[in-house]
């Protein structure tokens, strides 16, 4: 076939993509749509909120449920081909916007402004000349969400997000057919405030068991059980000596806090080959400033990290450590200050494989 005619077949089919997703932004040229396709929807059975999540790749997903603007949850196993229609749904860039800041506060317990409190600017933001791909970006106050994505079929579109807040990165990943992922090893992290009160002292705690802690549903015949008969197992199962065949998990507690407003968030993560293999971790811990409104309630900030069985041998685990003030300026937006130190706070943790 001659190329001129390959050439100008391949780029009228990308013409007609671009074209086809031309139709839905011009809808909306900004993408400020909030809903996604009328006929995948699912909403929560509380507040009619389109804002909902079911925990992809577990046993527990299209079962628990969690509205994530309400936090209300329930139990329901939706028709197959309804659920296939609700994540292959086109979601548009403003629907991620606030999708991805709402996991992050409801989920990831991160100090999130609600996005629909906001005001926000911005919109498409796709340089003039590229074919195939677009950009929108987001700001508001001391917010700025990037959304970017390819233009080909809804159930193929995979969002790559980044949220700053202050200038500073505060998370980046992708959301693909309405599971959040990243490309950091702790994509698979699990943070909690409460689950731990009385049970995981300030440091860190190796974890190994028979199965992966993320499925809760293998570590019991009971299909669904609570929150402190799950953090409670884990306690049981900490050690400084496991198995091959042991499931590993490390969690890092800040200890228990007198009120809420302490929190904990992993920065980065790194899994060094030396020996003794390293696994390090870079961690903000803050705690609430004078006049910071806080929940009067014990708490106990920690993070779960599934990393799965390994081999013989000597470990390490490293966390260092930066300690930050949160309070708010004049305009109500968050201002972290870093506590100066004299010296890196580092805590460590040795374990053996046999």
């Amino acid at each position: 076939m001659n190329s001129r005619i390959v050439t100008s077949a391949v780029i009228l089919a990308i013409i007609g993509l671009a074209t086809a997703y031309g139709v839905y932004a011009a809808s909306s040229p900004n993408g400020t749509n909030d809903s996604p396709d009328a006929s995948s929807e699912i909403v929560c059975p509380e507040d009619g909120s389109l804002y909902v999540w079911t925990p992809i790749g577990t046993f527990s997903e299209n079962f628990n449920w969690r509205c994530l603007l309400c936090s209300h949850t329930w139990i329901k196993t939706y028709p197959e081909d309804k659920y296939k229609s609700w994540r292959n749904a086109l979601l548009e860039p403003a629907f991620v916007r606030d999708y991805t800041l709402l996991y992050l506060r409801a989920v990831l317990q991160m100090d999130i402004s609600d996005p629909l409190a906001l005001d926000w600017t911005g919109g498409r933001e796709t340089p003039e000349g590229i074919l195939g791909y677009e950009t929108f970006v987001y700001r508001a106050s001391a917010i700025a969400v990037t959304i970017g994505y390819p233009v080909v079929l809804p159930e193929n579109t995979v969002y790559t997000i980044k949220v700053e807040v202050g200038g500073r990165t505060e998370w980046e990943g992708q959301l693909r057919r309405r599971e959040f992922v990243t490309d950091s090893p702790m994509q698979n992290a699990v943070y909690d405030y409460s689950g731990g009160v009385g049970l995981f002292d300030r440091g860190i705690h190796i974890v190994a068991t028979s199965y992966n802690p993320l499925i809760r549903e293998a570590s019991t015949s009971a299909p669904h059980t609570s929150e402190i008969d799950y953090w409670q197992r884990l306690k049981e199962n900490v050690t400084i000596t496991a198995s091959p065949k042991d499931f590993i998990s490390i969690i890092i507690s800040r200890g228990d806090r007198p009120t809420g407003g302490y929190t904990i968030r992993i920065r980065s993560f790194s899994w060094l080959e030396s020996y003794p293999v390293k696994f390090r971790f870079s961690a903000d811990f803050t705690d609430p400033g004078e006049g910071v409104a806080v929940t009067q309630a014990l708490t106990n900030p920690l993070v779960l990290v599934p990393i799965g069985e390994l081999s013989p041998g000597e470990y390490i685990v490293e966390v260092h450590i930066i300690q930050y003030i949160m309070t708010y300026d004049k305009e109500g937006n968050p201002v972290y200050t870093p506590l100066q130190t004299f010296k890196e706070e580092v805590w460590e943790q040795s374990f053996t494989i046999r």
